[in-house]
């Protein structure tokens, strides 16, 4: 659904009155002494922080009589670099959209059916949090605190520390877990920055920034290319967003792209073509890395992934060439989504290291994050007394390396609760996290209606708020204060300061007001972190300033932009220099160095099966804003794209309604025919596919790829020796019929 006319001007900000002056409609209403005189609008600027996606861009809202009616990019800081994504842009929606949740609801019909009628009932914030506190109280005297939950982007930390319960559930294992624990091995970091504006060249397994627009890597991609002349080169079965401005786009076949690296690296150390002086001096395992490659040859390669040997060699000679190489790796791609990403990781980063181009202009930098001061709570925490985690991290040491730390096994959980491993669970507070996110939803749905009460902390009525027992609205982040250090792609150390564009439009509060509500009616506030504006000018008092003082510094505060290389023999790894071999990783019975087995390969067997590959669109961030209005104008809805020639051979056209179907579950939706992608491959955008007719733009609004993807047990993982517990959610074949 587009805008009306009449929509866009009042959208805008702006009036008829506005566009006289141009001779639109003449200057009658002007020259009229009886009009009443006009009242220049009161506009004011407040500096804020985008909480939309972890890029966390800073920009400076437009407030006019009251109402923010703009956002704009701040030129200084350097992840918005003056300009914000779509999604940026968009968040005045957000804040004024009529659909968000405005009060405590309360749900009075029975079952946990996504988008059902929840017949819910309005209550007070003193209600709402007796409510929570008694149902949580009442799992914990029965069964133990560990019976409690938090499942939501390790926001719940502190509340589970106080109430003595382990389980942090973070949906990082469906997210970025493999790249943060390959990274830490490796660098002693938990992300690396690819210095794209300073690179010439520029080598992606599935990266797609530009598709999904992370604002300051897609721009920062485009300025290397353009600017400094790097080639871009894609390994992608989807002809992406980004392999569309590539150099070279090569279609590789899903799940091998470890194995075409580990041929890159055989052709560079068997050739000599590797950084020697760079070696002997910052990487540690070297020797032990040329061994294993030699029988990961680009023949043997070239089976597995079809792509050429001699393209494998090529682009092995240009990438150590001695210029400045970088290997972006952010989410999913080809790391998360299937077996081997923990070692396709760290075979990028070895490669990275051996040619020299890990603390380089150019290559991939460590990131230079300004750290802040956290307060402590009044009193310590009694330690834990139950450790097992319900997502059975306590059996991956490298992903949990103790209690509520880590990441964790998000797929498992289901079938942990569905199992009563290794304990019953009985409630879950589930904040920020949407059906969509939740792979082999249905297993999913199962296990929820097996707790006693679920506690939804939420912006939107969506599929999540349906089936919840009480809903708890919080505050929009345009309502609320932020500081927010660069981290994403820190190239020097910055800090941005965002204060509230408007007060608050309802009845809604922060997520740590309402921890610690809760917390306080439970009786264990004292092992609670303190919040609120105090909280604000601790942050910042290592630096000698307060929160009003960094405002009125422009909310940014920078440090030297002059790069310095940082010591890579004093790293936190177990040499202190890059770590390739891993005798940490050999101790805990894994290997040691980047390896692929041909085992983790699954392939389609029948005309109607397909690999599954997912993206997300540009305008939209996961489930979280399609109910926002500029931009479900853009994209309303989800599609399933199908290589075009394939579908014709099956009789389905564009725009046909298609089923897929896995072992794991089903979902309808309309198909997307296109030429950039494998016939052998289909690619479905996620995010979509709500049920909940309570976000009404949202509604019904495409297909849900969590469906049919599988939720693993800790078993699968643990077969196929994975350290980190990665959710592999594309490890699957999926079957395409027209419906």
């Amino acid at each position: 659904m587009g805008l009306t006319r009449r929509e866009f001007f009042k959208l805008g900000g702006g009036s008829i009155a506005a566009i006289a002056g141009a001779g639109i409609l003449g200057n009658s209403l002007f020259n009229n002494p009886e009009a009443p005189a006009y009242a220049a609008p009161r506009i004011e600027y407040k500096h804020g922080v985008c909480e939309i996606c972890e890029m966390n861009c800073a920009f400076l809202g437009k407030i006019e009589n009251g109402r923010l009616v703009k956002l704009e990019g701040k030129p200084k800081d350097q992840h918005s670099r003056g300009a914000l994504c779509a999604k940026g842009n968009s968040g005045i929606n957000m804040l004024y959209d009529p659909d968000r949740l405005k009060a405590p609801l309360l749900k009075t019909a029975p079952g946990r059916i996504p988008g059902q009628d929840p017949k819910w009932k309005k209550i007070s914030w003193d209600e709402a949090i007796n409510r929570a506190a008694s149902e949580i109280q009442k799992a914990i005297e029965k069964y133990g605190p560990q019976s409690v939950i938090w499942i939501g982007h390790n926001k719940g930390t502190d509340f589970l520390r106080a109430i003595g319960s382990p389980n942090n559930i973070n949906h990082q294992s469906t997210c970025n877990a493999v790249r943060i624990m390959a990274t830490r091995i490796t660098l002693g970091v938990a992300n690396y920055v690819p210095d794209f504006e300073n690179s010439k060249y520029i080598l992606c397994f599935g990266w797609d920034q530009l598709g999904k627009a992370k604002n300051s890597l897609a721009r920062g991609l485009i300025e290397g290319k353009i600017k400094n002349n790097a080639k871009v080169v894609v390994f992608d079965p989807r002809f992406s967003t980004t392999a569309s401005k590539a150099h070279e786009w090569i279609p590789i076949r899903p799940g091998t792209d470890l194995a075409v690296v580990l041929a890159m690296l055989n052709v560079i150390i068997s050739e000599g073509r590797y950084n020697a002086d760079f070696v002997a001096k910052y990487v540690e395992g070297f020797e032990e890395l040329a061994e294993e490659v030699k029988k990961y040859t680009p023949e043997w390669a070239s089976k597995i992934s079809d792509v050429p040997a001699g393209t494998i060699r090529r682009i092995a000679h240009e990438f150590s060439g001695g210029c400045p190489a970088v290997i972006p790796i952010h989410k999913r791609e080809a790391i998360q989504v299937r077996p081997g990403g923990f070692e396709l990781a760290r075979a990028c980063l070895a490669m990275m290291a051996i040619t020299g181009n890990i603390e380089r202009r150019g290559g991939a930098l460590l990131p230079r994050i300004a750290p802040l001061n956290y307060p402590k709570p009044k009193e310590k925490p009694p330690e834990l007394q139950v450790t097992e985690r319900i997502d059975g991290g306590h059996l991956f040491p490298l992903a949990v390396p103790k209690p509520l730390s880590g990441t964790g096994l998000y797929q498992s959980v289901p079938d942990m609760i569905l199992r009563g491993e290794p304990y019953p669970v009985k409630v879950a507070v589930v904040y920020g996290q949407s059906l969509q996110s939740m792979p082999e939803t249905e297993k999913w749905l199962k296990a929820f209606e097996k707790l006693d009460y679920v506690i939804n902390i939420n912006i939107y009525p969506d599929d999540m708020a349906t089936i919840s027992d009480l809903v708890l609205p919080e505050s929009v982040y345009l309502e609320t204060p932020h500081i927010s250090p660069r981290i994403t792609n820190a190239r020097y150390y910055q800090i941005a300061v965002a204060e509230p564009m408007v007060k608050k439009l309802y009845d809604t509060k922060e997520v740590d007001e309402i921890k610690y509500l809760l917390a306080k009616k439970l009786g264990v506030d004292k092992y609670m972190p303190p919040h609120g504006e105090k909280v604000l000018d601790y942050k910042l008092k290592r630096y000698g300033l307060t929160y009003k003082d960094a405002l009125k510094k422009g909310g940014i505060l920078n440090g030297s932009q002059k790069f310095t290389p940082k010591d890579l023999t004093s790293l936190r790894t177990e040499s202190g220099k890059i770590q390739i071999y891993s005798p940490k990783l050999k101790e805990l019975g894994y290997n040691p160095l980047p390896w692929f087995d041909e085992t983790w390969l699954i392939e389609p067997k029948a005309d109607d099966e397909f690999y599954l590959v997912t993206s997300r669109p540009p305008m939209h961030r996961h489930s979280k804003t399609h109910n926002m209005r500029w931009l479900h104008a853009i994209m309303p809805e989800g599609f399933i794209y199908i290589n075009a020639a394939k579908a014709e051979k099956l009789g389905i056209k564009d725009g046909d309604m298609v089923e897929l179907s896995s072992k794991y579950g089903k979902e309808t939706g309309k198909a997307k025919l296109i030429q950039g992608i494998r016939p052998d491959t289909i690619c479905v955008l996620h995010g979509f596919g709500n049920k909940s007719p309570y976000i009404k733009l949202a509604y019904n609004n495409g297909p849900n790829d969590s469906r049919i993807m599988p939720a693993y047990p800790k078993e699968v993982n643990m077969t196929l020796k994975d350290p980190v517990g990665a959710s592999m959610d594309c490890h699957v074949i999926v079957k395409v019929r027209k419906v």
